[in-house]
């Protein structure tokens, strides 16, 4: 009989960073596994369906999710920074429950793709803990969470950020508010590009310094562009600094890579803006308001020296440093876009030797 995998995970809700290392794992058990039923826990199962063409059930529906699980081989906790209850320790008990429930249906339990932490409770600590030393196999994206789950006591591998692994694929350029074309670089149109990537979670003074230091931008000429990583959350960002830059359009992760290589410079806040502006050879900064990102930055320093500025979005920042980055970014960019794709090159070789021992050890595990 073929084997039946159950992934669980942040999806459905329109967070297309982590959809796009989803995609990357889907591909990987479709490659490793052929013949296996696959199925998603997810918020918004059509638009899953929809993205993935993979089958999905409502990750509310604890009946049909225990039934799953009786029926499944094995159990998946996906890409993403489930592991954490800085969110919420809500989010954390859910995540928790589900592989205690695969675990008590003495299924073979993968974390893979994780971000662990962080955890701001001893009890949260232990609640992971222990139940990451019942699982098969962690596989983390970064050395920090590899060292907290060795720590542990879990069976854990270092890789990389799945995302990294998502392939661009041609289709129409994304649309800026849904109807003009995307911008052009600078070389084309006469115009520099700043994209811009923002979450919830700045103060208001630094929302203040943050909307001086993009006005000064926009009079040197810079055009702003929205890069909505999650729409639902990001877009109050705008609302907040008073601002009306052209928002990209996105139906899939595909759209944000395509914005992406349209633009100049990125200041990013979302991860996974960091991790697309790396894959498409833009040179960005950062603002910093989870230690994933501070991670995340390390780890480009380290494969290719790259100069990354970035500031703690929990500190008050500095209007003229922001805007002296940036403009040096610019200026630097045909250099710096060489340096991103050599670290590019050296992520992605790691995180697809890791990804492939992952594949290699579950269908085993699972006879296939």
């Amino acid at each position: 009989m073929a084997p039946s995998i159950v992934i669980a995970g942040y999806y459905g809700f329109g967070n297309w960073g982590d959809e796009a290392a989803l995609s990357v794992l889907i591909h990987a058990l479709r490659t490793a596994l052929p013949t296996a039923q696959c199925v998603v826990l997810s918020n918004d199962p059509p638009q899953t369906v929809r993205l993935h063409g993979i089958d999905a059930i409502n990750r509310w529906n604890f009946f049909a999710i225990h039934r799953a699980l009786a029926r499944a081989s094995g159990f998946i906790l996906g890409p993403g920074s489930l592991l954490q209850d800085a969110t919420s320790t809500r989010s954390l008990l859910y995540y928790l429950s589900l592989l205690r429930w695969a675990q008590r249906y003495q299924l073979p339990t993968y974390l893979i793709g994780q971000g662990i932490g962080p955890l701001r409770s001893r009890r949260s600590e232990s609640w992971v803990a222990k139940t990451l030393q019942q699982a098969r196999l962690v596989l983390v994206r970064d050395r920090i969470s590899y060292e907290w789950a060795l720590m542990h006591g879990a069976r854990a591998v270092l890789g990389e950020d799945l995302a990294l692994l998502y392939d661009l694929s041609p289709s129409p350029s994304p649309k800026v508010g849904g109807e003009s074309p995307l911008p052009f670089r600078e070389g084309e149109r006469g115009v520099k590009s700043l994209g811009l990537s923002l979450r919830p979670g700045l103060s208001p003074e630094n929302i203040t310094v943050l909307c001086r230091a993009l006005q000064r931008l926009a009079a040197e000429d810079f055009e702003l562009v929205f890069l909505p990583f999650q729409a639902d959350q990001d877009l109050a960002v705008l609302k907040e600094l008073d601002l009306t830059p052209p928002v990209i359009e996105v139906h899939c992760p595909n759209d944000l890579l395509q914005a992406m290589q349209s633009v100049d410079v990125v200041l990013g806040m979302r991860l996974h803006s960091l991790v697309f502006s790396l894959m498409c050879g833009v040179p960005f900064c950062a603002l910093s308001y989870d230690p994933k990102i501070e991670s995340f930055l390390r780890r480009i320093e380290e494969v290719c020296e790259y100069p990354v500025q970035w500031w703690s979005a929990s500190e008050r920042l500095s209007e003229s440093a922001l805007v002296q980055q940036i403009l040096e970014l610019y200026a630097q960019r045909a250099e710096l876009r060489e340096r991103l794709y050599q670290a590019r090159t050296t992520l992605q070789t790691a995180a697809q030797r890791s990804l492939d021992a992952t594949m290699r050890m579950i269908a085993s595990d699972l006879g296939v």
